[in-house]
């Protein structure tokens, strides 16, 4: 099956701890934002976590990679940082583009062939599927703001295709965080 990316609807949210959410709302913005993203790594919503932001004058920047190991997301950082989506206007924007666009999240799923068009971004693309092409697992781009929301930014979550979709519990509580994070962000 080729790389598709297809829009969905999340869940209803799971309520976040209150001790939670009263920690990430004491924390400057850009800390909040990245030990949400460490939360949701631990209950493993993704192996690697990518935030894009938008910046003030409505561009996407690449702000925050989050992996288990530091060095790892030190790496997906600088493949990443050099995509053309990134100091560009949302609507070409890659994933993130589309989904901040739209509203509405995405799962991107299938087989990339080498040389292959698809909806990833190229550098993603090789990150998920090797230089060679394979499976990129799923991803998930969840907006933050959006529609009809002045967009913050998407959060990106990629679970390699061993380790599945999102499980039974994974997809409110990231829902909650979400949500969470938008209002952090907005404020």
């Amino acid at each position: 099956m080729p790389v598709n990316a297809i829009p969905f609807r999340m869940p209803a949210p799971v309520e976040i701890p209150a001790h939670l959410v009263s920690m990430l709302r004491h924390l400057p913005p850009d800390q909040a934002l990245r030990r949400a993203m460490e939360l949701l790594l631990q209950i493993e919503a993704g192996e690697i976590l990518i935030f894009e932001k938008v910046d003030a004058k409505g561009r996407l920047q690449l702000a925050e990679v989050v992996c288990p190991d530091p060095e790892e997301a030190g790496r997906v950082r600088e493949a990443l940082a050099g995509e053309e989506c990134y100091g560009q206007a949302l609507a070409p924007a890659g994933l993130a583009g589309r989904a901040l666009e739209a509203g509405n999240p995405l799962l991107v799923m299938g087989q990339l062939g080498q040389g292959e068009e698809s909806p990833l971004t190229p550098r993603l693309g090789q990150l998920l599927a090797g230089r060679g092409g394979g499976n990129v697992g799923f991803v998930y781009v969840l907006p933050i703001g959006g529609g009809g929301q002045t967009p913050l930014g998407a959060l990106t979550l990629v679970r390699g295709a061993g380790a599945g979709p999102l499980n039974h519990e994974q997809p409110g509580l990231t829902e909650g965080m979400r949500q969470v994070l938008a209002d952090i962000l907005s404020g």
